[in-house]
């Protein structure tokens, strides 16, 4: 991730301030700071919801080879 040092963020901000204007600029950048928390937001859902696919996932694995480890030692027990 590119790293942005101080000189480049008063560059932005005083190109922000002469293209939207100084009146304006408060109403972007809460527009802007909503916007990036929707996506924010948006993205940890997603992800939440990958998590708890794949933890479900692996409940389920773990079902399935403890009945195969189940099975297995039945069969070790009926042979002795």
């Amino acid at each position: 991730m590119p790293q942005i040092g101080w000189s480049e963020i008063l560059v932005i901000i005083l190109v922000a301030i002469l293209v939207i204007g100084p009146k304006d600029l408060p109403v972007v950048i809460k527009k802007f700071v909503q916007i990036k928390n929707g996506i924010k937001n948006y993205v940890n859902s997603f992800q939440k919801g990958i998590d708890d696919i794949v933890q479900e996932q692996e409940k389920d694995i773990k079902k399935i080879v403890n009945i195969d480890l189940d099975d297995e030692n039945k069969k070790k027990k009926d042979k002795s």
